[in-house]
């Protein structure tokens, strides 16, 4: 177990399936994501997250869960990782609980995540990608000094369309220096702020 202030991240367990089939089921959720959006049966789902919790060696999910009360708000996936030449790739932060995208819980969790990986794992590059429009995304990794390696023009379809992805990577050194040098003592803060930025824009846009 990862544990946090605010939330604690650990493998999934058989039962996680009946989150995860809500979320997956949740279009507005998964349009964000580079992944496809897909028509789940809870039987699908179930054996998917079965097929988490009983291999871990290239791919890791891990749940995203409350101190408080234990309940699973999201999930976090490490995928690709290559212990030859110490890299992977973070495939994907979701909080599938709405009253909790404030911020707060998804750094934490992401920066759990992250400290296993560098002080655990070994890994000495970590790389990530997101939908060109997946503005949170995007000014996360910026925010904490991620490298924009490329765009990747038209590579994914969905919701009726092409979109572009953007690729991101951090070195182990770049983070210890950025660690060293106090540039991710205020990043919660700046994350906060991106959220409120976004959320009163997503007001105006609807009004």
């Amino acid at each position: 177990m990862l544990k946090g202030k605010i939330v604690y991240l650990r493998l999934f367990e058989p039962e996680d399936y009946e989150k995860t089939y809500l979320w997956h089921s949740d279009f507005n959720l998964m349009k964000s994501t580079c992944g496809p959006l897909r028509l789940v049966s809870k039987d699908i789902e179930r054996r998917w997250v079965q097929s988490k919790t009983t291999n871990n060696q290239e791919n890791i999910y891990l749940a995203i869960c409350l101190n408080e009360t234990d309940e699973m708000i999201g999930w976090y996936s490490i995928s690709n990782i290559d212990f030859l030449n110490r890299k992977c790739h973070c495939s994907g932060e979701v909080i599938g609980d709405r009253q909790y995208r404030d911020g707060a819980a998804y750094r934490e969790a992401g920066d759990l995540a992250f400290q296993y990986i560098i002080n655990e794992l070994n890994m000495n590059r970590i790389s990530g990608s997101c939908l060109r429009e997946h503005v949170l995304s995007r000014a996360v990794m910026e925010a904490g000094y991620w490298t924009l390696e490329g765009i990747e023009r038209q590579a994914i379809f969905k919701n009726g369309k092409y979109h572009d992805i953007c690729h991101y990577s951090i070195l182990r050194d770049e983070y210890f220096e950025h660690l060293k040098n106090g540039d991710y003592s205020d990043l919660t803060l700046k994350i906060a702020k991106i959220v409120m930025r976004l959320r009163k824009q997503e007001k105006l846009n609807s009004n």
